[in-house]
């Protein structure tokens, strides 16, 4: 990864299988800016976290965003406990 090698996991989904991010601190401290930056840049009313997290490579290069893992699906109730305390953002 690129930035000062300070990084975050992060889990993204829209409404299906979570997946694992890993992606640099700089963007987990401004997630909420770039949400709604996003929602204005898209050009679709579908879109997925995979949308999002092309969004986030174009604005910050390809190492900025990691894809980690696939992770199934489950809800707030059935969340892994290693997954537990890692931010959720679900479109």
């Amino acid at each position: 990864m690129s930035g000062d090698g300070i990084t975050e996991k992060l889990l993204l989904s829209a409404d299906g299988d979570i997946a694992l991010y890993e992606v640099e601190k700089k963007i987990f401290n401004d997630l909420d800016c770039l949400i709604e930056e996003f929602f204005k840049w898209k050009k679709t009313n579908s879109y997925d976290e995979k949308l999002f997290v092309k969004f986030m490579q174009q604005k910050f290069g390809n190492e900025a965003v990691k894809f980690i893992k696939k992770l199934g699906c489950f809800d707030n109730s059935s969340i892994p406990k290693e997954y537990e305390s890692i931010k959720w953002i679900n479109f």
